[in-house]
Order: C-alpha cells, then sequence, then structure tokens
C-alpha cells in the first residue's frame, strides 16, 4: 500500500515540476523568482519519493532536507516582504498578522530542522 501511495505522489510531484518549468520558461524575471522554490520544492519531492522506492534512506533524506530548507527560505522571503512593505505603506497593524504567522511557522521550523532523536 505505501509503494501505492508513493508511485501517486511521485506521478503528482512530477508532473508540477513539468507544470512549473513550463511556468518558469515562459514568464519574466519577477515571477521566476516567485516560481523558483517551487520548482525546488517539486523537484526534491520526485526525488525523495524516487529514492524512497528505491530503498535508498539516505539519499531520500537528503532531498527530504533540501525540500525543507527550500520550503522555509519561501515562507521567511514573503514575511520579510510583507514587513518591507508594512513599513514602506505605514500600515503597523500588519505586523500583528506578521507576527501570529511567525509563531505559527516557529514550531514547525523547529520541528523540520532541530527534532530531538
Amino acid at each position: 500500500m505505501k509503494k501505492i501511495y508513493m508511485i501517486r505522489q511521485l506521478a503528482v510531484s512530477l508532473l508540477a515540476f513539468f507544470i512549473l518549468i513550463w511556468a518558469f520558461f515562459k514568464n519574466e524575471f519577477i515571477v521566476k523568482i516567485i516560481i523558483s522554490p517551487f520548482l525546488i520544492c517539486s523537484f526534491c519531492a520526485f526525488h525523495e519519493c524516487l529514492f524512497l522506492i528505491l530503498n535508498k534512506i539516505k539519499i531520500a533524506k537528503i532531498f527530504q532536507f533540501a525540500f525543507r530548507i527550500s520550503f522555509f527560505i519561501y515562507i521567511f522571503g514573503v514575511l520579510l516582504y510583507a514587513i518591507y512593505y508594512a513599513i514602506s505603506s505605514q500600515s503597523y497593524s500588519l505586523f500583528f498578522i506578521i507576527g501570529i504567522f511567525i509563531i505559527v511557522i516557529i514550531p514547525f521550523f523547529k520541528n523540520a530542522f532541530f527534532h530531538k532523536k
């Protein structure tokens, strides 16, 4: 049953990867910057599933780590842009929403990179 799930996830991540590659080369520079983390995440998800199917656990963990790094770079990039936007447009009430978002994200970040064994 787990192999069927992995094969389905492999197909979905491969499809997402091809769609993102198409979108990457069809758009302008700023859109390429926005698409890049998703492209890296789909690439890493595909390879993680592939190596899990092949029972190469150590290599799969490397791609899982790369996926997490790309995902959190994107999240913190969005947060930094939101902070910049809040300061430049003088909408300081946005800091309340940004603070809540940071409080929610920090446990996920700790669990992704600093979990106890």
